[in-house]
């Protein structure tokens, strides 16, 4: 077992001092950034969430006007058509 005198031990345990307040300010420095970039985001998040919720009423509005709109629209009788009709309405939508 090696012997240490007392001066090089005291200067050694000085050294673990320092460092350990060194690492613990660095530590202090990124959990405060950490905690201003995870608000910084959480408030980015919460205005997109408004929005989009916002954008969904909007949507749910619309969708339920139309859905009383087709109830109440008269329902068209279909009529058959013939082979004629349907070239026709084949020509003219490859000419559109």
């Amino acid at each position: 077992m090696k012997n240490y005198n007392k001066s090089s031990t005291m200067l050694h345990a000085l050294n673990l001092m320092r460092e350990n307040r060194k690492l613990r300010a660095e530590l202090k420095e990124h959990r405060y950034y950490l905690e201003k970039n995870v608000a910084c985001r959480t408030e980015h998040l919460s205005r997109h969430i408004v929005l989009l919720e916002s954008c969904n009423q909007t949507l749910c509005g619309k969708l339920a006007m139309l859905k009383k709109g087709l109830a109440a629209a008269p329902v068209a009788v279909k009529k058959p058509v013939d082979s004629t009709v349907k070239l026709y309405l084949l020509n003219s939508a490859r000419v559109a």
